[in-house]
């Protein structure tokens, strides 16, 4: 039992440390800890923006290995294997959600981040001739994608 409870305080010292780094916003990025995604370790911003939100849930689940780690010490043989267990689901159930917030977070950030789109480009007037609606061609107003639903409305005939 006492090599589980030293695992268990070295990984809620390491959740506290990686949590609190990461809520302070100085958790470099690295290819070890943190919310490691595509998106986050593509862009500095969105990394700071994914951990400052995990970093509550990794250290709510360093207190909760913590705890797991005394209560293993102090409880009998087969109810501190249980208490244990218990303290292990409930603690990467912890840094799982706050994980899986900081990287919604960070999906939401680089959206925002995003220039809008538009149908044809940026500039107001159509180019090289081409119409300045690009609906015009399949006789639809609506702008891009009207074509692709005609006659999809209940009221309009469907397309041939």
């Amino acid at each position: 039992m006492l090599v589980l409870v030293v695992i268990l305080a070295v990984a809620a010292l390491a959740a506290l440390a990686v949590g609190a780094a990461g809520l302070a916003g100085r958790l470099p990025e690295n290819g070890f800890v943190g919310v490691r995604t595509e998106q986050t370790l593509s862009d500095p911003l969105l990394w700071r923006t994914a951990n400052r939100v995990a970093g509550p849930g990794l250290m709510a689940a360093g207190i909760i290995f913590g705890g797991g780690a005394l209560v293993g010490l102090a409880m009998s043989a087969p109810w501190s294997y249980i208490a244990v267990g218990i303290a292990v689901l409930a603690g990467l159930f912890l840094a799982g959600f706050g994980a899986l917030q900081g990287s919604r977070a960070a999906s939401i950030q680089a959206r925002l981040q995003m220039p809008d789109a538009t149908c044809c480009s940026a500039d107001d007037e159509a180019t090289d001739g081409a119409p300045s609606n690009p609906a015009d061609d399949c006789g639809v107003t609506g702008g891009c994608g009207a074509c692709v639903l005609k006659g999809m409305c209940d009221h309009e005939p469907h397309p041939a």
